[in-house]
């Protein structure tokens, strides 16, 4: 019989940009990026010029290998990291510019505050938060 191998080891760990402490994953979704033109996925996706003008003939192509996700840092809080995926398997984290976010679909740009939502509410759902994840990162 066959041994396998466990795949615990081969968990990529992410780092703050600001602190360089280790972030953890917040479990939300990953919110894909979306090129329009062809000029566009040529620049994003590293293709040749031909293969993304044959793309972007179909439409909007949506890059599987790039996307937006939560992380949270024990000094900073909730960061959302631009995530790509290189060769090997290998996955980049950037911090998710606003250009980033005009390029995902059916998300709310995290920065704009939610107009029904009331400042104390939103102020107590923030220190919430933090308060959980202080308590429990000692």
């Amino acid at each position: 019989m066959v041994r396998r191998r466990s795949s615990r080891n081969k968990v990529q760990q992410f780092y703050c940009p600001y602190c360089e402490g280790r972030m953890w994953r917040a479990g939300s979704q990953k919110h894909f990026l979306f090129y329009l033109g062809a000029s566009e996925i040529q620049r994003n996706v590293g293709i040749s010029r031909k293969s993304a003008v044959m793309l972007a003939a179909k439409g909007d192509y949506v890059d599987s290998k790039s996307w937006i996700e939560d992380f949270f840092c024990t000094k900073h809080g909730k960061l959302w990291m631009k995530i790509t995926k290189r060769a090997q398997e290998n996955l980049v984290a950037s911090l998710a510019t606003r250009e980033d976010w005009q390029q995902t679909t059916h998300t709310i740009q995290p920065d704009i505050l939610n107009s029904s939502v009331s400042e104390f509410t939103y102020r107590m759902s923030r220190r919430n938060g933090t308060k959980y994840y202080e308590q429990y990162s000692n």
